[in-house]
């Protein structure tokens, strides 16, 4: 939105869509409080890698909760009533958006913490001359946990490494590690400073084929597909409603087989549940409520872009889902256009084909710290450094990963003209 535009009030009766197969993401922009906000200047949010704006329907849900029903829920009064049901409805809606049993579903304070409670909870599947694999591109949090868990057990870890020129992961080097010693094998489903779109689907098939499970971190992923974990074929799959338009949680889809081997992180008369047998913080109570928001969220995209908005609500978040990533690619593209022009580097793809909208860059003998900031003079949010994947960052080659990259990231609300703001800022200071 330009500085000085008239911005639309969330209330206002809502035009159809201009052109169907377009994804409209000024439409969009109307679903989230802050582009209401009287901000000066109008910013444009490239961080969305770090965390998306939350859209007004789970805010609606979260401060209803909080100013309506903060009791302990499940009670007989009917304010506890009233706090458990919308409790209930928050899972419910997250089961069905995701198209999964809800009693899978973990719902932890972060992902991070849900890594930390699973590793632990792999604790008796490893040991002496037992291996896990963990692959070079995880976010600490994926990579961190599993190192622990093989140290206090004596397991072996292993690592699958990256290229160090592109980042990116060799199926072929999967295939020379996984042997029959391998339990657990954890990759990301996209990196969140590479940006490829890991197979998941086939790395799963090796690793069970290996006789091992795999988790999967996808809290770089599913913010631009939404998730359809049961074709992943993935044993644990984890994703934060934090960087998909929600509050801050953790989602954690746990296959039930594997969690009955799993030992139990929860208080001991919960274990028998089994979306409780991993809960080892409790839960949340208005941020599980507000999930329900995301419901209303994917409903009122769907109903605006096709005639027919009938279906079950996992499928209504996919056609969406799948609209507003071509858009998100498209702006990527725009974007990797621009900066094949300027002299940087680009990690990982210069092409949008096969990566997500989620783009690093860095440029000698210029600090990412400065690129930054000419952005934030110029109105255009992002951020540098190493992302929680400092281990990743040194294998690039970089010298100092607390400055890392510069990282633009894109979300169903981003303009070409916020692209084009970037790539001009950024050849302004290259060129200088």
């Amino acid at each position: 939105m330009n500085p000085g535009e008239k911005r639309r009030d969330s209330r206002e009766p809502r035009p159809p869509a201009k052109k169907r197969g377009i994804f409209d993401a000024d439409f969009a922009r109307t679903l989230f409080p802050a582009f209401s906000a009287e901000l000066p200047p109008a910013w444009a949010f490239l961080d969305n890698a770090g965390g998306t704006f939350p859209c007004g329907a789970v805010l609606d849900r979260f401060f209803r909760f909080y100013r309506d029903n903060k009791v302990q829920p499940y009670g007989f009064n009917a304010l506890a009533a009233a706090a458990g049901e919308q409790m209930d409805e928050g899972r419910r809606t997250l089961a069905e958006l995701l198209d999964v049993d809800a009693a899978t579903l973990t719902l932890g304070p972060s992902t991070t913490q849900n890594l930390n409670t699973l590793a632990a909870a792999c604790g008796p599947l490893v040991g002496p001359g037992l291996e896990i694999l963990v692959s070079g591109q995880e976010h600490e949090a994926d990579f961190g946990c599993w190192e622990r868990i093989a140290r206090r057990t004596g397991a072996t870890l292993r690592v699958w490494p990256v290229n160090p020129e592109t980042g990116e992961l060799d199926i072929a080097g999967l295939e020379r590690l996984l042997t029959g010693k391998t339990r657990l094998a954890c990759v990301t489903h996209v990196s969140n400073i590479v940006g490829t779109l890991n197979p998941v689907a086939d790395i799963a098939r090796m690793v069970h084929g290996a006789g091992g499970r795999l988790i999967v971190d996808a809290v770089s992923c599913a913010p631009h597909r939404w998730p359809r974990i049961r074709e992943t074929g993935a044993d644990a799959y984890c994703f934060s409603t934090y960087k998909t338009f929600a509050v801050h949680l953790g989602v954690m889809r746990v296959e039930p087989a594997f969690l009955q081997e799993l030992e139990p992180q929860c208080h001991y008369f919960n274990a028998k549940k089994p979306w409780l047998r991993l809960d080892a913080a409790g839960p949340i109570h208005g941020s599980i409520a507000a999930l329900a928001g995301l419901g209303d969220f994917f409903r009122a995209l769907h109903a605006h872009h096709f005639a027919d908005s009938s279906g079950p609500l996992h499928a209504l978040a996919r056609e969406v889902s799948s609209l507003s990533h071509a858009h998100e690619t498209e702006l990527c593209g725009r974007l990797l256009a621009g900066l094949r022009g300027l002299p940087v580097r680009i990690v990982g793809r210069d092409r949008a084909e096969g990566r997500e909208a989620n783009v690093s860059i860095a440029s000698k003998p210029h600090r990412s710290a400065e690129l930054a900031a000419h952005l934030a003079k110029r109105g255009v949010a992002a951020k540098n450094g190493h992302f929680y994947a400092a281990r990743l960052v040194e294998s690039l080659g970089f010298d100092d990963p607390d400055d890392g990259v510069l990282r633009m990231s894109f979300s169903v609300y981003n303009t070409a003209e916020e692209t084009d703001r970037a790539l001009e800022a950024l050849g302004e200071f290259l060129r200088a």
